[in-house]
């Protein structure tokens, strides 16, 4: 989402970038274990089973009835905000930006492969330069062996560095820095 904000992307053939999928965490087994789920995946899978139950002929409805039971409809109803939420900034980012002119339904046309886990299949799947260029992203292409990418590529390992071991997420411009600090039991407090 961030990245979709700047006026230029600058990638080389071997950058990419993810899709615009909320994500949530799930305790289960009395919290020892968390799985990470696709917001859309939960949504669709809960209406997939309650249009199951409601069109089920033979009036068997209790496996149905069970399997509902792992759901909260207030929850899916917040995870339905969330993926309207995420699709809104995006969109309304691109269209201050890089898609500056085009109506929110145009953007959406375009940048469809970012907004459905349908179209990459799985949340942590790359979308790498020539499918950005079809999206109508400002892409500036970099070529691996110029000076501008060997420093791009350094400023990638340190942040990779520092995020795998102090912060979660960190974002930087040249006038500001901000990261989200990650405490892993192993890490030290900051």
């Amino acid at each position: 989402m961030i990245t979709l904000g700047a006026s230029r992307i600058i990638m080389s053939k071997t950058s990419e970038l993810g899709a615009v999928d909320p994500q949530v965490v799930i305790s289960e087994g009395d919290g020892k274990i968390a799985n990470r789920f696709s917001v859309v995946n939960l949504v669709e899978s809960y209406n997939d089973l309650f249009n199951r139950a409601v069109k089920e002929k033979k009036g068997n409805l209790e496996p149905y009835l069970q399997q509902l039971a792992n759901y909260d409809e207030r929850e899916i109803k917040e995870y339905k905000q969330a993926i309207s939420l995420s699709e809104d900034i995006v969109i309304q980012t691109l269209k201050s930006g890089m898609m500056k002119g085009k109506t929110d339904e145009e953007i959406k046309d375009k940048i469809e492969l970012f907004l459905s886990p349908h179209e990459t299949k799985t949340h942590g799947r790359a979308i790498f330069l020539n499918a950005c260029n079809k999206c109508g992203l400002n892409i500036k292409e970099c070529k691996l062996d110029s000076e501008k990418w060997k420093l791009l590529y350094e400023l990638y390992i340190r942040t990779d560095d520092y995020v795998s071991k102090y912060a979660s997420k960190s974002i930087e411009s040249s006038n500001h820095s901000f990261f989200h600090q990650w405490r892993g039991k192993d890490n030290a407090k900051l």
